[in-house]
């Protein structure tokens, strides 16, 4: 079900459309991709490339993290949602998701995976890159948001989780400090802990927490479903200054 804020939905169909404008690259960062991976929209759960990608979804995620396979397709049809391939002779190798929120000046990489057999080639940074190298808006470059596995518990992946932090760093991201976000994830037990990242349009040391509190109401009502009043956004906002730093 696709949610609108107000009453408009063409200006904000309007709006999402819009944040698919050539973007200077950032830092002087290039997609340097050769030529025989290609990059394609997957537009609908009837395309042919569906099976594959969803093949490695199911792969690169824990089964709890996971939405159905009903879900996922209803995703695609979404108009607040851009699913990216990355192909190797026509075969999908990779992939990510975006969840767009252009009125708030804002995107959440919510999903992002290549194939086992295709890791540690430099792809996850040349995919990450495209991902948000076009993204705009009106209003400037959207911040793009990552839900990061922490490192603050003990884990069977304590060190991979680490890998992947500093491999998000390496590209620019920065953690909201004093934050740990509460996954609303459905089932029993409590969610694993997480960090939530910033990718920077432009350096700022600070974000007003009345911003990061709009960010955690959109994710909550849009993303999972929840009430944008859940009680665990209240809990978040407790821990973390105003402006909020980002470390």
């Amino acid at each position: 079900m696709v949610f609108f804020r107000g009453e408009n939905k063409e200006s904000e169909l309007e709006q999402i459309a819009s944040v698919f404008k050539p973007a200077p690259p950032r830092w002087g960062i290039r997609v340097t991709i050769e030529s025989q991976y290609l990059y394609e929209l997957l537009g609908s759960c009837r395309d042919p490339s569906f099976d594959e990608f969803y093949s490695i979804y199911e792969e690169s995620l824990p089964l709890r993290e996971r939405k159905s396979k009903t879900r996922i397709s209803a995703l695609l049809s979404r108009p607040d949602y851009k699913t990216l391939l990355l192909k190797k002779n026509g075969v999908v190798i990779g992939f990510s998701m975006l969840f767009i929120a252009p009125s708030e000046l804002f995107c959440l990489l919510e999903y992002m995976a290549i194939h086992s057999a295709h890791r540690n080639l430099g792809l996850g940074r040349e995919l990450f890159l495209r991902t948000f190298q076009d993204l705009v808006s009106d209003g400037g470059t959207l911040y793009g948001l990552l839900e990061v596995d922490s490192d603050r518990e003990q884990s069977d992946d304590q060190e991979l989780r680490r890998r992947r932090e500093r491999f998000y760093r390496r590209l620019g991201c920065l953690r909201i400090d004093g934050l740990s976000y509460l996954l609303p994830l459905p089932g029993d037990g409590p969610p694993p802990e997480m960090n939530l990242m910033v990718y920077l349009p432009h350096s700022q040391p600070a974000i007003p927490s009345r911003q990061i509190e709009q960010w955690l109401k959109v994710l909550y009502h849009k993303v999972y479903e929840c009430s944008p009043d859940d009680p665990r956004i209240g809990q978040m906002m407790q821990c973390i200054a105003d402006p909020v730093k980002l470390l």
